[in-house]
């Protein structure tokens, strides 16, 4: 684990251009092996337990919108194709690859990324909020200390989302 990921969340972390992140009591770049002696988790704690979590579960909950999303435009596409391949091979009897039908077919694949476009940037949306939580927990277990939080969407007004949290650290 990058020990400037243990600084950010520290009120002695100071950054400087020339030299990155820096301890604002040693005034050089952090040494420590595992976990420092020194951090100071009094203000930059809180809100970035909150960020990371509310980004995770924000993303958390649009998994059901994105799935339905998907099957959606998958079934349209799908229903596009067997149109065309109805259309040439019963309705204008020439067979499933003439002009007409091939066009059909064309339009069913240009359909096919709004299907898997949402879905995939979901995954990696939710991947990389996953990834950003364990490495917190990681760096919180090394201290000793753990959180519960509790949080609640409310209404969203003119594209910001209301959310609340209830948040309860632990330190053992």
């Amino acid at each position: 684990m990058h020990k400037a990921e243990h600084c950010r969340l520290c009120d002695h972390q100071q950054i400087n251009l020339k030299n990155g992140t820096i301890c604002g009591l040693t005034r050089i770049k952090p040494e420590f092996s595992n976990s420092c002696p020194d951090i100071d988790f009094s203000q930059k704690l809180e809100p970035a337990i909150k960020e990371v979590n509310t980004h995770y579960e924000n993303i958390k909950r649009k998994a059901l919108l994105t799935y339905i999303h998907s099957f959606i435009f998958l079934f349209i596409s799908i229903s596009v194709f067997y149109g065309g391949w109805y259309l040439g091979k019963y309705v204008l009897e020439t067979g499933a690859l003439s002009a007409i039908p091939m066009i059909i077919f064309g339009i069913g694949f240009m359909v096919l990324p709004l299907a898997f476009g949402p879905l995939n940037y979901y995954r990696r949306d939710l991947k990389l909020a996953l990834k950003k939580k364990q490495k917190l927990d990681g760096i919180l277990a090394a201290y000793q200390v753990d959180y519960t939080i509790d949080i609640h969407f409310g209404k969203e007004r003119h594209g910001n989302q209301e959310v609340f949290t209830d948040l309860e650290i632990q330190r053992y």
